[in-house]
């Protein structure tokens, strides 16, 4: 899914199936899920709020969940060193 499509079809919350598949997870990688999606939903209300359009909106979005990955897969490699 590109990072585009993945800003059109989030939703915030987290759902029970999600809840019970992050039980398997390690704590890191939850709290960085976490702060993702608390500050992403936070960012779409504010730029929506100012009258940004909303392919831009999600544009913006996709850009900076693109760097929560990077941070995702950066401290996974680390933390197994």
């Amino acid at each position: 899914m590109t990072g585009a499509r993945t800003g059109w079809v989030f939703r915030p919350g987290v759902s029970a199936k999600v809840r019970a598949r992050r039980t398997a997870q390690p704590r890191w990688a939850v709290a960085l899920a976490d702060k993702a999606q608390h500050r992403l939903c936070r960012r779409y209300a504010r730029l929506v709020a100012r009258g940004k359009p909303t392919t831009k909106v999600i544009g913006a979005i996709a850009r900076e969940l693109v760097g929560f990955l990077w941070a995702a897969l950066y401290l996974r490699e680390h933390a197994a060193a």
